[in-house]
């Protein structure tokens, strides 16, 4: 599935569908300890408003709420049912877009949520998990998930899995399908003005996710040569990412456990105003 990774359009009104959630208990992660909750003013989204984050949820501490309520948009990836009844449904966020001012990915997503954001809608599957029955008992999801691959909005609270490590939505409360952006295409320089000197760097490289930055405007792709030298044909990196105005590019792509591990080597090449650069930087397979 090739990504799309223009900037936001407007979209329409989001139907919701109220849901709640469950979750489980551990010890707060450095990671946990160094964020702070938000406020839900965002001037990328619109403000919403969501229920209880807490109700049908069992061992309640290991979510940490960053902000009550957000909206985004995005490409659902992955959905998997988990033994304590939810849902865990990867979303590829389009870009441009902060969780209540703050970024809406961690470290623990890019590293093991290949790019993407957690959604968790709850009380969907059979629990085969003991402590989870109870938090769910007497209730059932009526949220339906679209497919995967499908371009949704999705509404609900932030949270900070600190069990994980990673950022979500838990629990999801309403997921609406809405039409793909169309892709940005490159502004056409101004004859007059000098085009902004053209470089790259890698600011991250991990088997499954590689991020530069590079100027506003240049076209740029990615490419994974694997440790046994052969190139990945991932969906996730066949696209053209087009940096914006903070000049972020980044893939995802999806990862294969057969692969040979050792390491691989990423490159990044952008293209503006006639002028190619490249950059690499290694990653590694376990």
């Amino acid at each position: 599935m090739v990504r799309f990774r223009p900037w936001l359009a407007s979209f329409a009104a989001l139907i919701s569908i109220s849901v709640v959630g469950c979750g489980s208990e551990s010890t707060p992660t450095a990671a946990a300890m160094s964020r702070s909750p938000a406020a839900t003013d965002d001037s990328s989204a619109t403000v919403v408003s969501c229920s209880d984050p807490h109700a049908h949820i069992y061992s309640p501490d290991r979510l940490r709420l960053l902000a009550p309520c957000i909206k985004l948009t995005g490409t659902i990836e992955e959905e998997k049912a988990e033994p304590d009844g939810d849902y865990h449904v990867r979303l590829y966020l389009d870009p441009g877009q902060t969780c209540a001012g703050q970024p809406c990915l961690d470290a623990d997503n890019l590293g093991q949520q290949a790019g993407d954001l957690v959604l968790e809608p709850v009380c969907e599957n059979p629990i085969r998990q003991a402590d989870a029955v109870s938090a769910c008992q007497g209730y059932h999801n009526a949220l339906v998930l679209p497919p995967v691959g499908s371009h949704v909005v999705v509404m609900g609270p932030f949270m900070l899995d600190t069990d994980h490590g990673w950022d979500e939505i838990h629990p999801l409360e309403s997921v609406t399908v809405v039409p793909a952006p169309t892709p940005a295409t490159s502004p056409s320089p101004s004859p007059t003005t000098a085009p902004a000197a053209l470089t790259v760097t890698i600011t991250a490289s991990t088997y499954g996710n590689v991020a530069a930055t590079t100027a506003t405007g240049a076209s740029c792709t990615a490419q994974a040569k694997l440790p046994s030298g052969r190139i990945s044909t991932a969906a996730g990196l066949q696209a053209t990412v087009v940096a914006g105005n903070d000049g972020v590019v980044s893939w995802g792509y999806r990862t294969v456990s057969t692969t040979t591990p050792g390491t691989g080597t990423h490159t990044v090449t952008c293209t503006l105003a006639g002028k190619t650069v490249s950059a690499s930087a290694a990653f590694t397979v376990a």
